[in-house]
């Protein structure tokens, strides 16, 4: 099992990277939450579907991806996949053991899931708990860092969010998953276009990267194997 802390500028690279070490030619994959936004650009190579509870959201999907309107635990009888994968879903799960037993129950023996996912300790986490709705939008509205239009903001519990934490690694184990990789990463981007707490952001950043402060991170990547 590899493991490391990792600044957040690299923090979506390295899930598209993770999804292309582990995707191969004809694989059956299932995307969680795909929605408007697949995780796969080029999908002509695989048998690709996803599944999503926001019908307005799955309708937005393009016409080559499957669309199952629904939750991966209503799937459970349905065929194993090769490859499930998700970003920025469990945040927003209400029941995280139900749901990655429900993805265990769906690969392939030897099938992978790789989980991108917000972490629950990061300061954005906290201030999204902590604020109303509407002052959280105003916020990300404010910063332009997100349009909320096109990637609508969803109710987040952060259940069993956190980076590669013993009790993070041993909840998968005792799942009954293998864990390849578990991936940490610290600080963000939300000041970026504030030229003084900007500055101040990335200092904070290559901090939290330097001394590995893990149980912080903002994202986090865990690529499971079922054993």
């Amino acid at each position: 099992m590899n493991t490391k802390t990792s600044n957040f500028n690299i923090a979506y690279d390295s899930y598209y990277q993770s999804i292309g070490k582990a995707a191969k030619n004809g694989d059956a994959i299932l995307e969680i939450g795909g929605g408007a936004h697949p995780s796969i650009k080029n999908r002509s190579m695989f048998v690709y579907s996803a599944i999503d509870p926001d019908e307005e959201e799955l309708a937005k999907a393009p016409e080559d991806i499957a669309k199952r309107n629904g939750t991966v635990q209503s799937l459970l009888e349905e065929k194993e996949y090769d490859l499930i994968i998700s970003k920025m879903v469990l945040e927003h799960v209400d029941n995280p053991d139900s749901f990655h037993k429900a993805v265990l129950g769906l690969l392939k023996p030897g099938g992978v899931a790789i989980h991108f996912f917000a972490c629950r300790h990061s300061l954005p986490a906290i201030v999204n708990r902590l604020f109303p709705e509407s002052l959280g939008d105003a916020i990300l509205g404010m910063l332009k860092n997100r349009d909320l239009d096109d990637s609508p903001k969803y109710e987040a519990y952060y259940r069993r969010t956190l980076g590669h934490t013993k009790s993070q690694i041993d909840y998968f184990q005792d799942l009954g998953y293998e864990i390849e990789s578990y991936s940490s990463f610290v600080g963000h981007k939300y000041l970026s276009s504030i030229p003084l707490l900007g500055a101040i952001e990335r200092g904070y950043t290559n901090l939290l990267t330097r001394i590995e402060a893990k149980n912080l991170a903002t994202v986090a990547l865990v690529v499971l194997k079922k054993k």
